[in-house]
């Protein structure tokens, strides 16, 4: 993974950002948001991830709590 480039099915290193009924926003440690869909976490966790969805465009993610 190169600067903040991140690749479908990376698994990163996260800090949840915000805890929402929703899910979890979070960030990558290259500044990249990110949304953890149905996800359960406290704010200031790391936790980790697997990418699902990219978006270059909006510099954003989707991912999946890994176990």
């Amino acid at each position: 993974m190169t600067g903040t480039l991140l690749n479908v099915g990376d698994e990163i290193d996260v800090v949840v950002t915000s805890a929402k009924p929703f899910g979890l926003l979070i960030e990558s440690d290259s500044g990249v948001p990110g949304l953890v869909r149905g996800g359960r976490a406290a704010a200031g966790a790391t936790v980790r991830v697997r990418v699902t969805e990219f978006d270059a465009v909006e510099s954003r993610f989707s991912a999946m709590l890994v176990d």
